[in-house]
């Protein structure tokens, strides 16, 4: 009968087989056809290269956004989605405006934002209506943390040049975000970001954006501010299929021969 050492030493070797018998983990992971190189220096960074947003004024109000991601990683769509577009929409409430400094400082809580992968070339910037469909790729939502500057606790914190309603160039906005779901899930759900509060996150986000006078509407909410956003997390390495399934097939051959030492045991008695 095995006993305990012998049993380790199966299991290794089993590990063993599965290791030198291929690749162990993918660097390249396909999730509903969007690539991420995982080995990328870059890993994790997701850039909307344009998206846009509806326009707040006040405590209470929301903020609505849509866009497209442009690189994941350094690769651009062609690359990390070569027959699928990755659109995105989000939306943030207004908690706090502090207008006391030199330049308003906003705070939002309630943060989600939503990725879907669609058809390639579905996605149209002027059409809002083009955002928010297809198969959802990954759930984020906003991250409770306090900002240095800032004199309110919230999710996502903007610093405004020009006014609240209608921002000018330099205007940014920085939080933190938490994967909630989405097929990506698994291989984002890291925790990697601390919060200074003894917490952690999955995502930094950080947003410039501007006004802009383009007239664009849909179902009664108008985006007149764009801008262009990153997301910087970490990925976990994912096993290979065919290094998972060798692996598989040395913990059978160990099953199995424990299995035939037992019967062959039995017999004897």
């Amino acid at each position: 009968m095995f006993n305990k050492k012998s049993i380790g030493v199966a299991v290794a070797c089993a590990l063993a087989f599965g290791a030198f018998s291929g690749t162990t983990f993918a660097t390249t992971v396909d999730v509903d056809g969007v690539l991420v190189n995982t080995s990328s220096p870059l890993d994790l960074n997701i850039q909307a290269v344009n998206f846009r947003e509806s326009s707040v004024s006040k405590v209470g109000d929301v903020v609505m956004g849509y866009g497209q991601i442009g690189t994941i990683n350094g690769d651009l769509e062609a690359q990390f989605c070569p027959s699928c577009d990755l659109n995105f929409t989000f939306q943030y409430t207004v908690s706090n405006i502090d207008n006391t400094g030199p330049s308003p400082r906003v705070v939002f809580d309630g943060g989600l934002l939503n990725f879907y992968v669609a058809p390639n070339n579905s996605f149209k910037v002027t059409d809002p209506t083009s955002a928010g469909i297809g198969t959802l790729w990954l759930s984020l939502a906003g991250h409770t943390a306090p900002r240095t500057g800032f004199n309110a606790l919230g999710q996502l914190y903007s610093g405004i040049n020009g006014t609240v309603s209608n921002p000018t160039e330099g205007s940014f906005g920085f939080g933190l975000l938490d994967v909630t779901g989405g097929a990506a899930a698994f291989m984002t759900d890291t925790n990697t970001i601390a919060d200074g509060i003894g917490g952690f996150a999955d995502f930094r986000l950080g947003s410039s954006f501007q006004f802009d006078s383009a007239n664009i509407c849909a179902n009664g909410t108008c985006y007149p501010i764009s801008g262009t956003g990153q997301l910087i997390g970490k990925s976990v390495s994912v096993p290979e299929p065919g290094a998972a399934g060798l692996l598989g097939v040395g913990l059978a051959a160990l099953g199995l021969a424990i299995r035939r030492r037992r019967n062959e045991a039995a017999g004897r008695v």
